[in-house]
Protein backbone atom coordinates (compact mmCIF):
# COMPACT_ATOMS: atom_id res chain seq x y z
CA UNK A 1 0.00 0.00 0.00
CA UNK A 2 2.78 2.27 0.17
CA UNK A 3 3.60 2.06 -3.35
CA UNK A 4 -0.05 3.30 -3.93
CA UNK A 5 0.20 6.16 -1.35
CA UNK A 6 3.05 7.44 -2.56
CA UNK A 7 1.74 7.22 -6.31
CA UNK A 8 -1.09 9.94 -4.84
CA UNK A 9 1.24 11.73 -3.11
CA UNK A 10 3.90 12.42 -6.58
CA UNK A 11 0.12 12.86 -8.59
CA UNK A 12 -0.53 15.65 -6.08
CA UNK A 13 2.98 16.81 -5.60
CA UNK A 14 3.07 17.57 -9.24
CA UNK A 15 0.56 19.82 -9.55
CA UNK A 16 2.14 22.21 -6.63
CA UNK A 17 4.17 24.42 -8.81
CA UNK A 18 1.03 25.51 -10.76
CA UNK A 19 -0.67 26.03 -7.88
CA UNK A 20 2.37 27.90 -6.59
CA UNK A 21 2.46 30.15 -9.83
CA UNK A 22 -1.20 31.58 -9.16
CA UNK A 23 -1.23 32.47 -5.47
CA UNK A 24 2.18 34.12 -6.07
CA UNK A 25 1.12 35.55 -9.75
CA UNK A 26 4.22 34.32 -11.02
CA UNK A 27 4.42 34.48 -14.77
CA UNK A 28 6.88 32.05 -17.19
CA UNK A 29 8.07 32.27 -20.67
CA UNK A 30 5.15 30.26 -22.81
CA UNK A 31 7.19 26.98 -22.58
CA UNK A 32 7.54 26.80 -18.84
CA UNK A 33 3.44 27.90 -18.87
CA UNK A 34 2.93 25.40 -20.89
CA UNK A 35 4.60 22.60 -19.07
CA UNK A 36 3.56 23.55 -15.47
CA UNK A 37 0.30 23.98 -16.47
CA UNK A 38 0.46 20.40 -18.67
CA UNK A 39 1.44 19.01 -16.15
CA UNK A 40 -1.04 20.12 -13.27
CA UNK A 41 -3.31 18.90 -16.13
CA UNK A 42 -1.89 15.10 -16.64
CA UNK A 43 -1.44 14.60 -12.96
CA UNK A 44 -5.41 15.78 -12.31
CA UNK A 45 -6.31 13.06 -15.21
CA UNK A 46 -4.60 10.36 -12.99
CA UNK A 47 -6.03 11.22 -10.11
CA UNK A 48 -9.60 11.82 -11.85
CA UNK A 49 -8.96 8.06 -13.22
CA UNK A 50 -8.25 6.26 -9.76
CA UNK A 51 -11.27 7.84 -8.35
CA UNK A 52 -13.62 7.65 -10.29
CA UNK A 53 -13.02 3.64 -10.89
CA UNK A 54 -13.15 3.52 -6.99
CA UNK A 55 -16.16 5.39 -7.27
CA UNK A 56 -17.84 2.27 -9.43
CA UNK A 57 -18.41 0.54 -5.87
CA UNK A 58 -20.69 3.09 -4.41
CA UNK A 59 -22.80 3.92 -6.64
CA UNK A 60 -25.16 2.63 -8.73
CA UNK A 61 -23.16 0.87 -12.23
CA UNK A 62 -25.54 2.51 -14.69
CA UNK A 63 -24.45 5.84 -12.88
CA UNK A 64 -20.75 5.24 -12.35
CA UNK A 65 -20.53 4.05 -16.30
CA UNK A 66 -21.34 7.95 -17.08
CA UNK A 67 -19.10 9.51 -14.36
CA UNK A 68 -16.37 7.78 -15.36
CA UNK A 69 -17.26 7.90 -18.97
CA UNK A 70 -17.71 11.50 -18.65
CA UNK A 71 -14.34 12.25 -15.85
CA UNK A 72 -11.63 9.73 -17.53
CA UNK A 73 -12.10 12.66 -21.12
CA UNK A 74 -12.66 15.92 -18.90
CA UNK A 75 -8.67 17.02 -19.60
CA UNK A 76 -9.46 16.44 -23.48
CA UNK A 77 -12.89 17.90 -22.98
CA UNK A 78 -11.56 21.21 -21.14
CA UNK A 79 -9.34 21.96 -23.66
CA UNK A 80 -11.43 21.76 -26.85
CA UNK A 81 -14.42 23.32 -24.96
CA UNK A 82 -11.65 26.55 -24.17
CA UNK A 83 -10.88 26.64 -28.04
CA UNK A 84 -14.67 26.62 -28.80
CA UNK A 85 -15.47 29.51 -25.89
CA UNK A 86 -12.83 31.73 -27.30
CA UNK A 87 -14.10 31.04 -30.76
CA UNK A 88 -17.33 31.92 -30.16
CA UNK A 89 -16.01 35.21 -27.79
CA UNK A 90 -12.86 36.17 -30.54
CA UNK A 91 -13.09 34.19 -33.39
CA UNK A 92 -10.36 33.62 -35.99
CA UNK A 93 -7.56 30.83 -35.21
CA UNK A 94 -9.91 29.74 -32.39
CA UNK A 95 -12.16 28.31 -34.75
CA UNK A 96 -9.38 26.03 -36.58
CA UNK A 97 -7.44 25.30 -32.68
CA UNK A 98 -11.09 23.74 -31.78
CA UNK A 99 -11.35 21.40 -34.44
CA UNK A 100 -7.63 20.91 -34.74
CA UNK A 101 -8.06 19.70 -30.69
CA UNK A 102 -10.92 17.59 -31.15
CA UNK A 103 -9.42 15.58 -34.78
CA UNK A 104 -5.99 14.98 -33.14
CA UNK A 105 -7.65 13.45 -30.18
CA UNK A 106 -9.97 11.34 -32.11
CA UNK A 107 -6.95 10.51 -34.49
CA UNK A 108 -4.41 9.50 -31.68
CA UNK A 109 -6.69 7.04 -29.96
CA UNK A 110 -7.16 4.84 -33.36
CA UNK A 111 -3.92 5.18 -34.80
CA UNK A 112 -1.20 5.06 -31.25
CA UNK A 113 -4.40 3.79 -28.75
CA UNK A 114 -5.66 0.80 -30.89
CA UNK A 115 -2.52 -0.28 -32.20
CA UNK A 116 -0.19 0.11 -29.42
CA UNK A 117 -2.43 -2.28 -27.30
CA UNK A 118 -2.75 -4.73 -30.06
CA UNK A 119 0.79 -4.95 -30.37
CA UNK A 120 1.21 -5.19 -26.53
CA UNK A 121 -1.21 -7.86 -26.27
CA UNK A 122 0.15 -10.05 -29.30
CA UNK A 123 3.32 -9.67 -27.40
CA UNK A 124 2.18 -10.69 -24.54
CA UNK A 125 0.70 -13.42 -25.58
CA UNK A 126 3.19 -14.23 -27.97
CA UNK A 127 0.74 -14.63 -30.83
CA UNK A 128 0.29 -13.10 -34.24
CA UNK A 129 -3.51 -11.98 -33.71
CA UNK A 130 -5.96 -11.35 -30.72
CA UNK A 131 -9.57 -11.86 -30.24
CA UNK A 132 -12.14 -9.85 -28.81
CA UNK A 133 -14.96 -11.02 -26.99
CA UNK A 134 -18.98 -10.60 -28.13
CA UNK A 135 -19.31 -7.67 -25.29
CA UNK A 136 -17.75 -5.31 -27.69
CA UNK A 137 -20.20 -5.66 -30.74
CA UNK A 138 -22.36 -2.75 -29.07
CA UNK A 139 -19.60 -0.41 -28.92
CA UNK A 140 -18.80 -1.19 -32.86
CA UNK A 141 -22.26 -0.37 -33.61
CA UNK A 142 -22.66 2.81 -31.93
CA UNK A 143 -19.13 3.56 -33.56
CA UNK A 144 -20.38 2.17 -37.22
CA UNK A 145 -23.59 4.82 -36.61
CA UNK A 146 -21.51 7.97 -35.18
CA UNK A 147 -19.20 7.71 -38.35
CA UNK A 148 -21.16 7.25 -40.96
CA UNK A 149 -23.13 10.46 -39.84
CA UNK A 150 -19.55 12.37 -39.50
CA UNK A 151 -18.58 11.63 -42.62
CA UNK A 152 -21.54 14.16 -43.57
CA UNK A 153 -19.88 17.19 -41.45
CA UNK A 154 -17.23 18.00 -44.14
CA UNK A 155 -19.65 18.17 -47.01
CA UNK A 156 -22.13 21.33 -44.66
CA UNK A 157 -19.15 23.24 -44.67
CA UNK A 158 -20.38 23.87 -40.18
CA UNK A 159 -20.90 21.58 -37.31
CA UNK A 160 -24.95 22.66 -36.46
CA UNK A 161 -26.07 22.86 -33.11
CA UNK A 162 -28.53 20.64 -35.06
CA UNK A 163 -25.55 18.00 -35.34
CA UNK A 164 -25.45 18.53 -31.55
CA UNK A 165 -28.92 16.70 -30.95
CA UNK A 166 -28.03 13.96 -33.26
CA UNK A 167 -24.50 12.99 -31.90
CA UNK A 168 -25.70 13.95 -28.14
CA UNK A 169 -28.43 11.33 -29.13
CA UNK A 170 -26.45 8.74 -30.34
CA UNK A 171 -23.99 9.39 -27.10
CA UNK A 172 -27.05 8.96 -24.63
CA UNK A 173 -28.47 6.38 -26.53
CA UNK A 174 -25.39 3.87 -26.29
CA UNK A 175 -25.29 4.89 -22.60
CA UNK A 176 -28.43 3.80 -22.10
CA UNK A 177 -27.56 0.33 -23.65
CA UNK A 178 -24.32 0.09 -21.85
CA UNK A 179 -26.57 -0.19 -18.23
CA UNK A 180 -28.84 -2.82 -19.65
CA UNK A 181 -25.89 -5.44 -21.34
CA UNK A 182 -23.98 -7.87 -19.05
CA UNK A 183 -20.76 -5.96 -18.63
CA UNK A 184 -17.12 -7.71 -17.03
CA UNK A 185 -16.90 -7.79 -13.38
CA UNK A 186 -14.24 -4.83 -12.37
CA UNK A 187 -11.20 -5.93 -10.08
CA UNK A 188 -9.56 -3.29 -8.59
CA UNK A 189 -5.70 -2.92 -8.63
CA UNK A 190 -3.45 -0.40 -7.61
CA UNK A 191 -4.20 2.52 -6.23
CA UNK A 192 -8.45 2.38 -6.55
CA UNK A 193 -7.76 -1.18 -4.82
CA UNK A 194 -5.74 0.68 -2.35
CA UNK A 195 -8.30 3.52 -1.71
CA UNK A 196 -11.32 0.60 -1.69
CA UNK A 197 -9.84 -0.86 1.02
CA UNK A 198 -10.45 2.45 3.47
CA UNK A 199 -12.99 2.41 5.65
CA UNK A 200 -16.48 3.54 3.88
CA UNK A 201 -17.08 6.73 4.97
CA UNK A 202 -13.05 7.77 4.44
CA UNK A 203 -13.28 6.27 1.09
CA UNK A 204 -16.37 8.32 -0.06
CA UNK A 205 -14.69 11.33 1.43
CA UNK A 206 -11.61 10.74 -0.09
CA UNK A 207 -12.55 10.14 -3.58
CA UNK A 208 -14.90 13.21 -3.22
CA UNK A 209 -11.75 15.50 -2.52
CA UNK A 210 -9.87 14.07 -5.08
CA UNK A 211 -12.29 14.24 -7.72
CA UNK A 212 -12.91 17.71 -6.77
CA UNK A 213 -9.37 18.87 -6.12
CA UNK A 214 -8.74 17.45 -9.79
CA UNK A 215 -11.76 19.13 -11.60
CA UNK A 216 -10.52 22.29 -9.83
CA UNK A 217 -7.09 21.54 -11.19
CA UNK A 218 -7.74 21.27 -14.97
CA UNK A 219 -10.45 24.28 -14.55
CA UNK A 220 -7.36 26.70 -13.82
CA UNK A 221 -4.66 24.96 -15.55
CA UNK A 222 -6.19 24.60 -19.20
CA UNK A 223 -6.85 28.28 -20.23
CA UNK A 224 -3.04 28.45 -19.92
CA UNK A 225 -1.61 24.91 -21.35
CA UNK A 226 -3.36 25.57 -24.35
CA UNK A 227 -2.11 29.29 -24.74
CA UNK A 228 1.17 28.59 -23.15
CA UNK A 229 1.42 25.95 -26.28
CA UNK A 230 0.27 28.27 -29.03
CA UNK A 231 2.74 30.75 -27.93
CA UNK A 232 5.16 28.57 -27.81
CA UNK A 233 4.73 27.44 -31.39
CA UNK A 234 5.14 30.76 -32.23
CA UNK A 235 8.05 31.21 -30.17
CA UNK A 236 10.12 28.60 -31.99
CA UNK A 237 8.62 28.40 -35.52
CA UNK A 238 6.55 25.47 -34.93
CA UNK A 239 3.32 25.61 -36.85
CA UNK A 240 0.48 26.23 -34.09
CA UNK A 241 -2.63 24.30 -35.80
CA UNK A 242 -0.11 21.11 -35.52
CA UNK A 243 0.82 21.87 -31.67
CA UNK A 244 -2.73 22.14 -30.69
CA UNK A 245 -3.55 19.19 -33.09
CA UNK A 246 -1.24 16.26 -31.57
CA UNK A 247 0.65 18.19 -28.47
CA UNK A 248 -2.21 19.26 -26.18
CA UNK A 249 -4.67 15.68 -27.33
CA UNK A 250 -1.09 13.58 -26.20
CA UNK A 251 -1.27 14.93 -23.08
CA UNK A 252 -4.98 15.06 -21.97
CA UNK A 253 -5.17 11.35 -23.33
CA UNK A 254 -2.66 9.85 -21.65
CA UNK A 255 -4.65 8.38 -18.94
CA UNK A 256 -6.50 6.68 -21.10
CA UNK A 257 -3.65 4.77 -22.70
CA UNK A 258 -1.79 4.10 -19.58
CA UNK A 259 -5.33 2.44 -18.26
CA UNK A 260 -5.90 0.36 -21.34
CA UNK A 261 -2.38 -0.55 -21.63
CA UNK A 262 -2.16 -1.82 -18.16
CA UNK A 263 -5.76 -3.74 -18.32
CA UNK A 264 -3.93 -5.84 -20.95
CA UNK A 265 -0.62 -6.34 -19.31
CA UNK A 266 -3.20 -8.03 -17.02
CA UNK A 267 -4.41 -10.00 -19.86
CA UNK A 268 -7.78 -8.13 -20.37
CA UNK A 269 -7.07 -7.65 -23.85
CA UNK A 270 -10.71 -6.78 -24.68
CA UNK A 271 -11.38 -4.46 -21.72
CA UNK A 272 -8.19 -2.70 -22.41
CA UNK A 273 -9.16 -2.32 -26.23
CA UNK A 274 -12.89 -1.67 -25.04
CA UNK A 275 -11.76 1.54 -23.14
CA UNK A 276 -10.42 3.00 -25.73
CA UNK A 277 -13.39 2.23 -28.09
CA UNK A 278 -15.65 3.93 -25.53
CA UNK A 279 -13.17 6.93 -25.28
CA UNK A 280 -13.67 7.02 -29.24
CA UNK A 281 -17.59 6.81 -29.22
CA UNK A 282 -17.33 9.11 -25.92
CA UNK A 283 -15.00 11.80 -28.01
CA UNK A 284 -16.77 11.46 -31.89
CA UNK A 285 -20.36 12.50 -30.24
CA UNK A 286 -20.45 14.29 -27.69
CA UNK A 287 -17.19 16.14 -27.50
CA UNK A 288 -17.99 16.81 -31.07
CA UNK A 289 -21.28 17.40 -30.68
CA UNK A 290 -21.01 20.12 -27.72
CA UNK A 291 -18.78 22.49 -29.82
CA UNK A 292 -21.54 24.41 -31.16
CA UNK A 293 -23.29 24.53 -28.54
CA UNK A 294 -20.44 26.16 -26.75
CA UNK A 295 -19.62 28.66 -29.69
CA UNK A 296 -23.52 29.49 -29.45
CA UNK A 297 -23.19 30.12 -25.85
CA UNK A 298 -20.36 32.02 -26.12
CA UNK A 299 -21.51 34.44 -28.99
CA UNK A 300 -24.49 34.63 -27.95
CA UNK A 301 -26.63 32.89 -30.88
CA UNK A 302 -27.45 30.07 -32.12
CA UNK A 303 -25.16 29.96 -34.21
CA UNK A 304 -22.91 26.43 -36.44
CA UNK A 305 -19.50 26.19 -36.22
CA UNK A 306 -17.83 27.19 -39.24
CA UNK A 307 -15.57 25.37 -40.97
CA UNK A 308 -13.21 25.94 -43.70
CA UNK A 309 -11.29 24.08 -46.32
CA UNK A 310 -8.33 23.10 -43.87
CA UNK A 311 -10.78 21.80 -41.34
CA UNK A 312 -13.06 19.96 -43.51
CA UNK A 313 -10.32 17.84 -44.76
CA UNK A 314 -9.12 17.24 -40.94
CA UNK A 315 -12.42 15.66 -40.01
CA UNK A 316 -12.61 14.00 -43.35
CA UNK A 317 -9.77 12.48 -42.69
CA UNK A 318 -10.57 11.62 -39.06
CA UNK A 319 -13.90 10.22 -40.33
CA UNK A 320 -11.95 7.84 -42.85
CA UNK A 321 -9.58 6.50 -40.36
CA UNK A 322 -12.46 5.31 -37.71
CA UNK A 323 -14.40 3.91 -40.48
CA UNK A 324 -10.81 1.64 -41.25
CA UNK A 325 -10.07 0.81 -37.41
CA UNK A 326 -13.65 -0.51 -37.24
CA UNK A 327 -13.19 -2.02 -40.44
CA UNK A 328 -10.24 -4.08 -38.69
CA UNK A 329 -12.32 -4.85 -35.46
CA UNK A 330 -15.48 -5.67 -37.06
CA UNK A 331 -14.94 -9.72 -37.03
CA UNK A 332 -13.59 -9.46 -33.47
CA UNK A 333 -10.20 -9.94 -34.46
CA UNK A 334 -7.21 -7.82 -34.74
CA UNK A 335 -3.93 -9.49 -37.03
CA UNK A 336 -0.12 -8.11 -36.15
CA UNK A 337 -0.23 -7.03 -39.94
CA UNK A 338 -3.59 -4.36 -39.61
CA UNK A 339 -2.35 -3.58 -36.08
CA UNK A 340 0.94 -2.56 -38.18
CA UNK A 341 -1.09 -0.67 -40.83
CA UNK A 342 -3.07 1.21 -38.44
CA UNK A 343 -0.30 2.99 -36.63
CA UNK A 344 1.81 3.42 -39.93
CA UNK A 345 -0.98 4.87 -41.96
CA UNK A 346 -1.05 7.26 -39.17
CA UNK A 347 2.25 8.56 -38.82
CA UNK A 348 2.71 8.76 -42.58
CA UNK A 349 0.36 11.90 -42.69
CA UNK A 350 3.34 13.81 -40.43
CA UNK A 351 5.80 12.80 -43.27
CA UNK A 352 4.36 15.29 -45.86
CA UNK A 353 2.31 17.50 -44.95
CA UNK A 354 -0.08 18.81 -47.61
CA UNK A 355 -3.84 19.31 -48.80
CA UNK A 356 -2.82 16.04 -51.37
CA UNK A 357 -1.65 13.52 -48.34
CA UNK A 358 -4.95 14.34 -46.58
CA UNK A 359 -7.34 13.20 -49.48
CA UNK A 360 -4.74 10.56 -50.05
CA UNK A 361 -4.65 8.99 -46.70
CA UNK A 362 -8.71 9.39 -46.88
CA UNK A 363 -9.01 7.78 -49.78
CA UNK A 364 -6.93 4.70 -48.60
CA UNK A 365 -8.97 4.41 -45.34
CA UNK A 366 -12.07 4.43 -47.47
CA UNK A 367 -11.10 1.77 -50.41
CA UNK A 368 -9.33 -0.02 -47.58
CA UNK A 369 -12.31 -0.34 -45.22
CA UNK A 370 -15.15 -1.10 -47.94
CA UNK A 371 -14.19 -4.56 -48.80
CA UNK A 372 -13.51 -5.99 -45.32
CA UNK A 373 -16.96 -4.44 -44.08
CA UNK A 374 -18.66 -6.67 -47.41
CA UNK A 375 -17.19 -9.18 -46.71
CA UNK A 376 -17.74 -8.32 -42.80
CA UNK A 377 -21.15 -7.28 -43.29
CA UNK A 378 -22.65 -10.49 -41.25
CA UNK A 379 -20.44 -9.71 -38.26
CA UNK A 380 -21.88 -6.51 -38.71
CA UNK A 381 -25.18 -7.57 -38.81
CA UNK A 382 -24.52 -9.82 -35.80
CA UNK A 383 -23.35 -6.54 -33.83
CA UNK A 384 -27.07 -5.14 -34.73
CA UNK A 385 -28.46 -8.62 -33.53
CA UNK A 386 -27.23 -8.07 -30.22
CA UNK A 387 -27.37 -4.76 -29.49
CA UNK A 388 -31.30 -5.54 -29.82
CA UNK A 389 -31.22 -8.21 -27.85
CA UNK A 390 -30.55 -5.80 -25.11
CA UNK A 391 -33.06 -3.73 -25.11
CA UNK A 392 -35.29 -7.32 -24.45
Amino acid sequence: MRKEKLLILTAIALTLPWIVSLICKIHYSPQVTALLSGLAVISSSFLISWSAETAEIDIPRSLSLAVVALLAVLPEYAVDAYFAWMAGKVGGVYIHYATANMTGANRLLIGVGWSLVALIAMFKLRCKEVRLDEGIRLELLVLLVATLYCFTIPFRKEIHPIDSFVLITIYVTYLYLTTKSMREDLELEGVPKYLAGLPKRKRRFVVFVLLSFSAFMIFVSVDAFAEGLIETAKNFGFNEFLMVQWIAPLASESPEFVVAVYLVRRMRVTAGINALISSKINQWTLLIGSLPLIFSLASLSFSPLPLDVRQREEILLTASQSLFGLALISNLKISLWEALTLFILFIVQFTYESVEMRYILSGIYVALSIPILVKERNNIAQSLKYSLNILK
